[in-house]
């Protein structure tokens, strides 16, 4: 059976508890996409600047970021180790700071020579757009695309432990897709048509007034929803791959 988005995207609805737990992570997330976008927010941050609400609002927002990551990790294990069907729960927030930090920490480092490839590759791209510019934009977009190849499969292997290490584990990771190579380049689009999606959708929110609230739920739905298109392909190599599990919070 082939990775399905239909599934991915009525994951969430199958949990009895998904309108409360969807409710709390979009809580989580507004505060990250709104800090800087509400008017008052605004105000008070940066007229006149004020550095130590700057700060102290971004370390908030990080908090609050990497809980969800962390939350997002939970779920895929739950899915994939504990053949858990739903969501996790929403009791144990030190626990998915901890976690979230950890992945959010090693996907940065993993970034990092992407982003010096991009740098390198920008300084000899044109100042304005033009037709000169589109082999630039296609390398970009390739590096986005080299990118989600590393991380997804990177990410399925932090997932079964959540050791840091496991996140720079590339012949590990790599065991885990050998086997089903089509699959995972199905993954791979799947992971980057939603995230299209979800980007064009972003946008109209953004620019729909009093709909725009609705950002921050959008997002952690398409969270869940890459965390089943995750699982899905993580429960077709088979059981046998994720015997290795160290994970102190079974709910």
């Amino acid at each position: 059976m082939g990775i399905s988005l239909k599934q991915a995207f009525s994951f969430v609805p199958q949990d009895k508890k998904w309108v409360n737990k969807i409710f709390i992570g979009g809580l989580l997330m507004f505060f990250p996409c709104f800090m800087y976008i509400l008017p008052g927010i605004q105000r008070l941050l940066f007229n006149p600047v004020n550095y130590y609400l700057v700060s102290l609002c971004a370390i908030l927002a990080a908090v609050t970021a990497f809980i969800v990551r962390g939350y997002f990790f939970k779920t895929l294990h739950n899915r994939i180790v504990h053949f858990h069907g739903r969501l996790a729960s929403w009791k144990y927030y030190s626990y998915y700071l901890y976690i979230g930090f950890k992945a959010y920490l090693a996907s940065m480092i993993l970034l990092l020579p992407f982003l010096l490839v991009f740098g390198f590759i920008m300084l000899f791209a044109p100042m304005s757009l033009s037709l000169d510019s589109i082999p630039f934009l296609f390398a970009g977009f390739m590096l986005i695309v080299l990118y989600a190849v590393f991380y997804i499969m990177l990410a399925l292997n932090f997932a079964l432990d959540f050791r840091f290490k496991s996140f720079f584990n590339i012949k590990k990771a790599f065991d885990l897709i050998r086997h089903n190579i089509t699959g995972y380049v199905v993954l791979v689009f799947d992971c980057l048509l939603v995230g299209f999606c979800g980007f064009i959708l972003s946008v109209i929110l953004m620019n729909a007034q009093i709909f725009g609230l609705l950002l921050p739920f959008v997002i952690f739905y398409i969270y869940m929803v890459y965390c089943d298109l995750f699982a899905q392909f993580a429960l077709q190599v088979g059981e046998e791959k994720y015997d290795e599990n160290k994970c102190y919070v079974q709910g």
